[in-house]
């Protein structure tokens, strides 16, 4: 397993400027907070799988990934089975999104057995992660591998998951 700085060498970047890369990307999730999100038990159970795997993995994205996702579910408002239907975006959502204003798309969040190819979006990036528990209208920074951030608006639900 390669640690961040083995990467960044192995990427021709020295130690120090992967760690100036590293410290701006996390300090970038700070800015963000609180991250507003509004979480199904289960889906709440996934994204602490999904930290867990995560910080095990060095280098990459993947520490960043997994602060993003300890952020998120440190603010997040865990709801109760009679609020999960409607307006927020549950694993296996067909979720209508726009980022920075444009054409809105529409792809089934998702966690395991579907295909990259079926047009759904993992919860394993930083999109899936992002529109896992907005609500419809709400608009939220989108944050990229680089540490970047754009806007990020939930448009539509056009398909919920019941609850179950």
């Amino acid at each position: 397993m390669r640690t961040s700085n083995e990467m960044a060498i192995f990427a021709g970047r020295s130690g120090n400027e992967a760690a100036a890369i590293d410290s701006r990307a996390f300090a970038s999730v700070e800015t963000m907070r609180p991250l507003q999100s509004f979480l199904s038990k289960r889906d709440f159970w996934h994204l602490q799988e999904l930290r867990r795997e995560c910080a095990a993995i060095e280098g990459g994205v993947f520490p960043l990934l997994s602060h993003l996702i300890r952020a998120k579910l440190q603010d997040a408002y865990i709801l109760n089975p009679k609020e999960e239907a409607g307006n927020v975006a549950t694993l296996g959502s067909r979720v209508t999104y726009s980022i920075r204003g444009t054409a809105p798309q529409s792809r089934t969040l998702f966690d395991h057995g579907f295909a990259h190819d079926q047009g759904g979006i993992p919860i394993k990036t930083f999109l899936g992660v992002t529109l896992l528990g907005m609500k419809v209208g709400q608009t939220v920074q989108l944050l990229n591998a680089s540490g970047t951030t754009e806007p990020l608006e939930l448009v539509a639900i056009p398909w919920q998951v019941e609850a179950k």
